[in-house]
């Protein structure tokens, strides 16, 4: 009996280990026992953007200027990376100031952003950008009066004088608007010209006129009538640019043998009147042209398609000696702020 039991217990010894065996397996994943810790793998690095540096550009328009730069590229995070910049490259930016911001996001969703800061200034500027030009044909673009031809008005000195003030400030919306009337007396300018500054309200007056007649008026009633037209224009805050006559030759002499003289005489009347209204000198266009008689037409009056290139070169130099700025700040059209407009004697 003794030996049997032992047996027994040797029998059954192994098959407890067995079995506790089997139930260690049962209580492990899967089969209703504590589950173990998942490794969730290395945790991504954090996602980076880094902007470009601060961008300083110059205007080419009223609007601005297109500015282009490049795109942020991202470090850390989880790729691939998605980069978005408001506004973006090649917007145009206004003058000033703008912020750019540039947002990254990658494949966990991180995100990560930047700002860009651009500058658009204007290094020059005029403190005058409406001008008036007003006269008679000369102003008109009358090349001859028999058979008459006339520049079209692209051509004549009021056109080219606004197309080089864009070319040199093309930062600001310039405008040079052509009043011409042919054949018009100095007289007739002082009765038509309250209703031009009126209608135009502009900064700065050019006035060219005084030639029609020059041989039946005397020269101090156009001078008298060119002194009421710089009043007019100064009693309504306008700026004044007065032009010397171009001279005169034949065959418009030939009939008319005082106009040269007379010419000359307003010229001295024109100098006076500047000197009384503080103008500055005036745009001396009878000493250019007395340089260069082939500026005059055929007509002997009017100047030739170059001689009224000179004159709008003129008129512009006049524009940019007594109006030029070095820019300090600009409002949302592009012209000085009113600091800059009394810095400037606005």
């Amino acid at each position: 009996m003794s030996s049997l039991s032992n047996l027994t217990l040797r029998t059954a010894r192994p098959a407890v280990a067995a079995f506790s065996i089997l139930l260690g397996l049962m209580a492990g994943p899967g089969c209703g026992g504590k589950k173990g810790p998942i490794d969730p793998g290395p945790t991504p690095e954090q996602l980076q953007i880094s902007c470009p540096s601060p961008m300083t550009r110059e205007a080419t328009s009223p609007q601005g200027t297109d500015v282009h730069f490049e795109s942020p590229t991202p470090t850390g995070g989880q790729a691939p990376y998605t980069v978005l910049c408001e506004p973006g490259s090649g917007s145009v930016f206004a003058l000033g100031q703008t912020v750019v911001r540039c947002t990254a996001s990658d494949a966990a969703r991180q995100q990560a952003a930047c700002d860009l800061l651009v500058t658009v200034h204007a290094s020059q500027m005029l403190t005058r950008t409406k001008f008036l030009a007003f006269g008679d044909s000369i102003t008109a673009g009358v090349v001859r009066l028999v058979p008459l031809l006339m520049l079209g008005l692209p051509d004549a000195y009021p056109a080219k004088v606004e197309q080089m003030l864009r070319t040199r400030y093309p930062s600001q919306d310039i405008l040079v608007a052509n009043y011409g009337q042919g054949g018009e007396t100095a007289s007739e300018g002082v009765a038509r010209l309250p209703g031009v500054l009126a209608a135009e309200q502009p900064e700065v007056l050019l006035l060219l006129e005084g030639v029609n007649n020059i041989s039946r008026t005397s020269t101090l009633s156009i001078a008298n009538n060119l002194r009421t037209m710089v009043s007019m224009a100064r009693a309504n805050n306008v700026d004044v640019i007065i032009a010397t006559l171009t001279p005169v030759g034949p065959p418009y002499t030939n009939s008319r043998p005082t106009a040269a003289d007379n010419v000359r005489n307003v010229n001295e009347r024109i100098a006076i009147i500047a000197a009384e209204f503080g103008l500055g000198d005036p745009v001396d266009l009878y000493g250019l042209f007395l340089a260069d008689m082939s500026l005059l037409g055929s007509d002997g009056l009017h100047p030739t398609p170059d001689g009224y290139s000179r004159i709008a070169e003129a008129f512009t130099d006049a524009i940019v000696r007594r109006y030029d700025q070095q820019a300090q700040s600009l409002d949302s059209r592009g012209r000085p702020t009113r600091l800059d407009r009394r810095a400037a004697g606005r």
